[in-house]
Parts: structure tokens; C-alpha cells; sequence
């Protein structure tokens, strides 16, 4: 498609946009399978109404009024934030009872503080543990569909202008199919020097972690005089005024006075290009980055071209944004948050892996599975922020002591597979009562709280005990269960004749 073949006055670019969001959607059901996932935007009453997206409508109503308890404190709270609410106190939201899924709902507002303008409702089936259920995730998705609603803003705010429109649909298709940040900036290259010339267009970001430096990020032509990955302090230069001010800057060396610098403090000296051009990411003041553009002459521009670019930058910064939440929201996919160990469905997906290779080239495979022993009591005594820190404490210590070569993952709750590839079931014994000494011997310390732990560990061995991975995980857990029966920390492996505790 070229720019020439868009006509445009009339053309409906919502389905495109309406794409982006069902994108993301589709990522909340990779990772949680099961889940009902809704869109609502507010409407003119001050209203919610349900958008025509991939779910089960007859699950709630078309539209919710603003007095619903959920509804009001969040258009009232402080923070953007996902929050569990309780779906029988909110049973206005419901076309159909309540009762029939999980307890709680996920309630994710889109917009600002000072004016929510939609939100996400994710509601789940019964058999869903919340402590599995990761807030953060949905947080992401709906700030993705938030800047997903900028850059729709600003295609539906310069309509009238077949130029601009036309752009910003090429731009903005292009991104989206761009896999890597170089990939963007060589489509915004492409489609620049339809308006402004330019020999090279580098792309800087200010990273979050370090917000007093930024770091060249992408560069599109001759690399002379920068580096990939270079930082230079956000102090005394043209491209550090755009950081903070929000604002674009031109410079040419002919008519105007020396900077105190490009990139960094003096560096105009021995600079090569004469005319340079930096547009925000975003209109902001601190914001996300900046995109520069080099000219070896100086060239005439209008102020029309100027326009077009603030509007290019701009949907960049939104493509970057959106980048990197899909890559956050993928390593969601994969990662328990809260141990950083991997999640059942990645364990899983795992397991079959090596279980296969195990069986193609007769290898060796262990399964540990490991269970606190009475850590209800320590969330029941401590509460759960104290729970958790256990969690991440115990889940440490199985990655300090394990190989690494071996496969860790959160089962669920308070319960944790290992995967022990090509090794045999002795030496593995020996490692997991490593594990039950450490736990023992660590001192879980929170808030002058000390908390004694013991660990449970049942162990099974591809293909005596099993050869799918069912059945490994279930002889697995019932040596777990046994060592548990016979007073805990310890390790036991199994042996026929051993039952879970779900058939005990």
C-alpha cells in the first residue's frame, strides 16, 4: 500500500485499532485459559457500554450504570490500578449469577486519575486459585489499550487532513508488524523522507531505571561519532532539552549560535552534520525519548512537515510503548511474578519437552515436588505479605541449590515442581535434601518477625514411576505426602502403593 493509494476523507479506521485491542485481549487468555475478558467504554450518560470484542456477551450486561459499587471507587480511587472486586457485592454488572464463577472479578480501569474513560472486567472460573492470579498483567494489558486509544486519537484528530491521515494509517500499520525496535525506526526512515530530508535518523530513550541518562538506542545510516548502547547524562544538550521540555528543537549551523551540545556538552565542535531536527516521543515534559534527525545540508521546512513528524514521533513512541508491554505481558506468559520461577502452564509446556527428549534418547529424568509443610499457619499467624516473602525466600533457595541445567516452577499455592534433566535419582536425593537442610537452617526474618520453615519433597523417576508426565507428577506428590505423613522435612521417593493426598 503507498501513500498515494489511501483516499480519506471517509474512511473508518476504527476496526484497525479495534485489531490491536483483541491482540492484547488475546494475550490475558494465553496466559489465564478460561478467562472472560470485557471491554466497556464510558458513553455520554457517564455510562459504561460493552465493545464488540472476542467474548461471552450473555456473561454481563450491555451496559453497567456508574452506581455500581466497583464502578465507584474506581472512577473515585487515587491510582490506576487492577483490583480484585467481589462479584455478588457488583451482581448489577451480571446478566447471569454470579455464583456460577470464581468469587472474584478483575477490575482494570483505562484513563487517567482525573477521568477513567473504560475499563477491562476479567472474570474466571471457579477452580482459578487467586493467589495465581497476577494483577500486574492486567495492569499492563490496559495501559497498552491506553496508549493503543492515543495513537486512535490522533489519526481521528488530524481526519480532515487526507495528508496527515494518510501517514499516520501507513506509520502506524507498519509498526504494528515491526518486530524490533530497528524495525521501527527503519519504517519511520521510509516514511520521513517523503516530507523532510535527512542522511541519518537516530532514535534515543531514557530508560526507567535511569532516568539522569539517555542511551542511544537505534541508529538508521552512517553510525560515525555514536554507538548502539552509548548514555550520555540528561544535562547541556539539545537532545536533553527535549527529554525535558516536551518540545522539538532545530538546528542549524549556519544561523544559529553554538548549543552547549547535540547529544552531550560540546560535542557540536567536531560535528559533522548541519542541520539537525529532534522530535519528543511523547509531549511531554521528562518523557520517554527522543527522535533525531541529521541532515549533512541544511534544508528548507515547512511548518506542515514539522506536523507530520510530531504526529510520526508521537505514534513511535506509542509503537515502543505497546513493544515493550508485549514483552513484559510474554514473559508474564512464562514467569510466576512473585517467585520468578517459571508458572505451571510454562512448567508444563517444559516438561513435555524434556520428557520427550528424555524418551527419544533415553535419558534420565527426575521430578521433585516440593510443599511447605503448615504454611497455612504462617498466613493464618503472619498474614500473607509475610507469606509471600516466604515464597520468595524458599523459591531462592531451590535455585541456589539445584543445577543449573535443572527446570524450577511454582505448581501452585505453596507447592513447587523441579525438573532434574540427565541425572540419576541418587544424586538427585542427595540434592534434594540439600534443599530441606537450607530451608531449615534459613532465617526467614520480616519485620523482627522470625519464622521457622520446613519443606516436604517426594521425588519420581522417568519411566519407573511414570511416562507421561501425569503420572510422574502424581507419584511425585504422593512421596511428597508421605514424607508429609511421616512428620515432614524430609525427602521420600516413591515407591508403588504410595496415594496423593487428593486420593488419601
Amino acid at each position: 500500500m503507498a501513500l498515494t493509494d489511501i483516499d480519506l476523507a471517509n474512511m473508518d479506521t476504527q476496526p484497525f485499532f479495534k485489531s490491536q485491542i483483541r491482540h492484547l485481549l488475546n494475550i490475558l487468555y494465553t496466559i489465564y485459559p478460561g478467562v472472560n475478558v470485557y471491554f466497556y467504554t464510558k458513553n455520554t450518560a457517564l455510562e459504561f457500554d460493552l465493545q464488540e470484542m472476542p467474548t461471552n456477551k450473555a456473561h454481563l450486561f450491555d451496559t453497567i450504570p456508574a452506581d455500581v459499587p466497583a464502578i465507584m471507587e474506581m472512577t473515585s480511587a487515587k491510582e490506576i490500578k487492577s483490583k480484585f472486586i467481589k462479584n455478588q457485592e457488583n451482581a448489577a454488572m451480571f446478566s447471569t449469577e454470579p455464583a456460577d464463577w470464581a468469587e472474584y472479578s478483575v477490575l482494570s480501569p483505562l484513563g487517567e486519575s482525573d477521568g477513567i474513560e473504560g475499563f477491562l472486567l476479567a472474570i474466571f472460573p471457579k477452580e482459578v486459585d487467586r493467589g495465581m492470579i497476577n494483577l500486574e498483567v492486567f495492569d499492563e494489558v490496559a495501559a497498552s489499550i491506553a496508549v493503543n486509544s492515543v495513537t486512535s486519537n490522533l489519526v481521528e484528530s488530524y481526519k480532515d487532513r487526507s495528508d496527515h491521515l494518510s501517514v499516520m494509517l501507513e506509520v502506524n500499520t507498519h509498526l504494528n508488524v515491526a518486530a524490533t525496535k530497528t524495525d521501527f525506526l527503519f519504517e519511520i526512515t521510509r516514511f520521513g523522507k517523503y516530507f523532510i530530508q535527512f542522511d541519518r535518523a537516530v532514535l534515543v530513550l531514557r530508560p526507567e531505571n535511569t532516568p539522569e541518562y539517555f542511551m542511544i538506542d537505534s541508529i538508521e545510516g552512517d553510525e560515525t561519532g555514536l554507538q548502539q548502547g552509548m548514555s550520555y547524562p540528561v544535562y547541556n544538550s539539545l537532545v536533553s532539552k527535549t527529554i525535558l521540555t516536551g518540545h522539538h528543537f532545530i538546528y542549524n549551523k549556519s544561523s544559529k549560535p553554538d548549543p552547549d551540545g547535540i547529544y552531550r556538552t560540546g560535542d557540536f565542535q567536531e560535528y559533522p552534520y548541519s542541520q539537525v531536527i529532534g522530535f519528543p516521543l511523547a509531549k511531554i515534559k521528562n518523557g520517554p525519548g527522543v527522535l533525531v534527525l541529521e541532515s549533512l545540508s541544511e534544508n528548507p521546512i515547512q511548518q506542515s512537515e514539522l506536523a507530520i513528524f510530531e504526529m510520526i514521533s508521537q505514534s513511535l513512541g506509542a509503537a515502543l510503548t505497546r513493544f515493550s508491554l508485549y514483552e513484559r505481558l510474554n514473559n508474564y506468559a512464562t514467569i510466576d511474578t512473585l517467585t520468578h520461577l517459571y508458572n505451571i502452564r510454562a512448567l508444563k509446556q517444559r516438561f513435555e519437552e524434556e520428557l520427550a527428549r528424555a524418551g527419544r534418547y533415553q535419558n534420565s529424568l527426575v521430578v521433585l515436588f516440593l510443599d511447605l509443610d503448615k504454611f497455612k499457619l504462617v498466613n493464618d499467624t503472619y498474614g500473607h505479605l509475610v507469606g509471600d516473602f516466604v515464597l520468595k525466600e524458599i523459591s531462592q533457595i531451590i535455585r541456589e541449590t539445584i543445577r543449573t541445567s535443572d527446570i524450577p516452577g511454582r505448581y501452585g499455592g505453596e507447592e513447587f515442581v523441579v525438573i532434574m534433566v540427565n541425572a540419576d535419582a541418587e544424586a538427585c536425593m542427595a540434592s534434594a535434601k540439600r534443599i530441606c537442610t537450607a530451608v531449615r537452617e534459613h532465617q526467614f526474618e520480616m519485620n523482627e518477625t522470625n519464622i521457622e520453615n520446613r519443606i516436604s519433597i517426594g521425588l519420581s523417576e522417568f519411566p519407573r514411576d511414570g511416562e507421561s508426565m501425569q503420572d510422574l507428577i502424581q507419584s511425585a506428590d504422593a512421596a511428597m505426602y508421605t514424607a508429609k505423613r511421616r512428620g515432614g522435612d524430609q525427602v521420600v521417593k516413591y515407591e508403588k502403593g504410595m496415594v496423593p493426598k487428593s486420593r488419601a
